[in-house]
């Protein structure tokens, strides 16, 4: 294992650097749901989920003959055809507010009932305000997964991401729930074993137990995925916030200045929030230069809840005013995707720059990503492998096609005809249809909802309670109804 080496050039931080035999970029849930599944059904010792929620109740859609496909049966199903397996799972110890929509604690009245040889924990070892939000899958210590998506509900859907599709209903409801966008991370060897290193501690921190899970060098490669990358390196950028037992660790913050700092042509970003200063500063630093790169946004319209609804958006609507002014040569594009009229959710936490690097993982582009929640993220670097580079480019064909509603190779072309990403996705926006439509209004928030915002919802730090107090006491005014939390 190795610590920053050649690929990871001076200035990109990263935790571990680990060389990986193989990955690929998982677009969207059902191909994540289906690489998860193939790939446990696959294991022999153990399968660990970490997680900012996880619900038994989960719709995997695997259409497999005489494989449940419910995630709490399909976890039993596991079990009862290997009984050297044991499943540990690691979710965030939620407050009330978070609570619409989870399944109750299991082992409670009413909650799922797991086997013996499944062990569930409720991480609650975070700081006042602030959640585990890491999103990671370990299998048999040498397949893993990460990006941002948890093992819960409403996060399965198609790339097509079709208006009103049946299959997007949960268990217990009538109407389904709109199209979701999202990305993972598949890796295997080096990059697996350094996020088994990150479970084993978080699981020690939050259950004062050893996890004891040890490496294999079984192949659980899902059938389900093709891969992209070969002999690649893998960067993993974590963020712990202080406490009594450690010091903050801000390596995902680090990493996004790093990135942006280094684009030369392009920075792409999905993400479900942009609300981060300390990024917008960066960001709007590259754009004044005379001769620096795109920027390419791909952010969700709307948010939901009484809390992250109106001051998520507040600061969103900030940090884009920041870069409209910035902009002095023309190099922002800032887009919402939708489908035949309805908007798509964009929950992805993905960056791409200059075809030569790509994260995932689950850090939002937010303030409370850098240093209240604990969060984790891989880079893959390209370096000079053309096979890499290549992958890197049809990943961005692929995500960009996927919300433009073209092919692809179409997005390629456009890339080719106009010289630029940008400029190519100016060219295939269309007004109706599927399509990527961009920010126009900009409506100044309120001065409480700015402090709201600010104090309360996306700290950057951890906050005391009289802090909290506080900052609602400053928000005053503001009318709040329906709680939220959508990881």
């Amino acid at each position: 294992m190795a610590t920053k080496t050649s690929l990871f050039r001076p200035g990109v931080n990263c935790q571990r650097v680990a060389r990986t035999r193989r990955a690929s970029l998982l677009i969207d849930g059902e191909a994540y749901f289906r690489a998860f599944a193939h790939a446990a059904l696959r294991a022999r010792s153990s399968i660990v989920l970490v997680g900012w929620d996880f619900h038994t109740q989960t719709r995997l859609h695997l259409n497999l003959g005489g494989v449940p496909d419910l995630l709490g049966d399909f976890l039993h199903f596991l079990l009862g055809r290997n009984r050297r397996l044991k499943i540990f799972i690691l979710a965030w110890d939620y407050p009330p507010v978070f609570g619409r929509g989870r399944e109750r604690p299991m082992g409670s009245d009413g909650g799922w009932r797991p086997d013996a040889r499944i062990r569930v924990h409720y991480d609650s070892n975070c700081p006042f305000g602030a959640a585990l939000h890491q999103k990671i899958v370990v299998i048999d210590g040498a397949l893993a997964f990460c990006g941002g998506m948890d093992l819960t509900n409403s996060r399965w859907d198609t790339p097509a991401h079709l208006p009103g599709n049946p299959k997007r209903t949960n268990v217990g409801d009538i109407e389904p729930y709109g199209p979701m966008h999202d990305t993972m991370l598949v890796v295997d060897s080096g990059a697996a074993h350094a996020l088994l290193d990150i479970v084993r501690k978080r699981w020690r921190a939050a259950t004062r137990h050893r996890l004891p899970v040890l490496t294999s060098n079984r192949d659980v490669w899902p059938e389900s995925v093709a891969v992209d990358f070969r002999d690649v390196e893998v960067g993993v950028a974590r963020t712990l916030p202080a406490s009594r037992r450690q010091e903050a660790v801000q390596e995902v913050e680090r990493l996004y200045l790093d990135m942006i700092a280094g684009a030369r042509r392009y920075i792409y970003i999905e993400n479900q929030y942009f609300t981060a200063r300390v990024l917008g500063d960066a960001l709007a630093a590259r754009l004044a230069e005379a001769h620096g790169p795109e920027v390419i946004l791909v952010l969700r319209l709307s948010s939901n809840g009484w809390l992250e609804a109106p001051t998520m958006s507040a600061l969103r609507t900030l940090l884009l005013k920041k870069l409209r002014d910035a902009d002095v040569h023309g190099r922002l594009r800032a887009w919402f995707p939708t489908v035949h009229g309805e908007c798509c959710d964009v929950h992805s936490k993905l960056m791409l720059v200059d075809d030569e690097w790509l994260r995932v993982g689950s850090a939002n582009f937010a303030s409370r990503s850098m240093g209240l929640d604990t969060e984790c993220d891989l880079v893959i670097a390209a370096g000079r492998s053309p096979q890499a580079r290549e992958a890197l480019i049809r990943a961005r064909n692929a995500l960009l096609g996927e919300h433009l509603g073209v092919a692809p190779t179409d997005f390629q072309q456009a890339v080719a005809a106009t010289g630029s990403v940008g400029a190519a996705v100016q060219y295939l926006a269309q007004e109706s249809g599927r399509t990527l439509r961009p920010f126009k209004h900009f409506d100044e928030p309120s001065t409480a909802v700015l402090a709201l915002a600010q104090g309360v919802t996306d700290p950057d730090r951890p906050v005391s309670l009289d802090e909290l107090i506080a900052g609602l006491g400053r928000a005053t005014g503001l009318c709040l109804g329906e709680p939220a939390g959508s990881g």
